[in-house]
């Protein structure tokens, strides 16, 4: 096995190890009030929503950097 492969297990068992910490949060609730709806959420699932969803927009954002980097070195 290489060391990318190797690399790559490691950081998919501590992501998931972190998940399953995340998820014993769900105990507490946060109740969030938009205007006139009332929301409630876990604290354990809200916290993992915030970091997939951070995930998601740094990898779109990295893929429209380095795509318009490439552009920039082929002209």
């Amino acid at each position: 096995m290489g060391f990318s492969i190797i690399l790559l297990l490691i950081v998919i068992t501590i992501l998931a190890t972190y998940s399953l910490v995340l998820l014993n949060l769900n105990n507490s609730v946060v109740n969030f009030d938009l205007f006139f709806i009332e929301i409630d959420f876990h604290l354990g699932s809200l916290v993992l929503y915030a970091l997939c969803f951070g995930m998601i927009i740094t990898i779109i954002l990295e893929l429209i950097y380095f795509s318009s980097k490439k552009k920039h070195k082929d002209e």
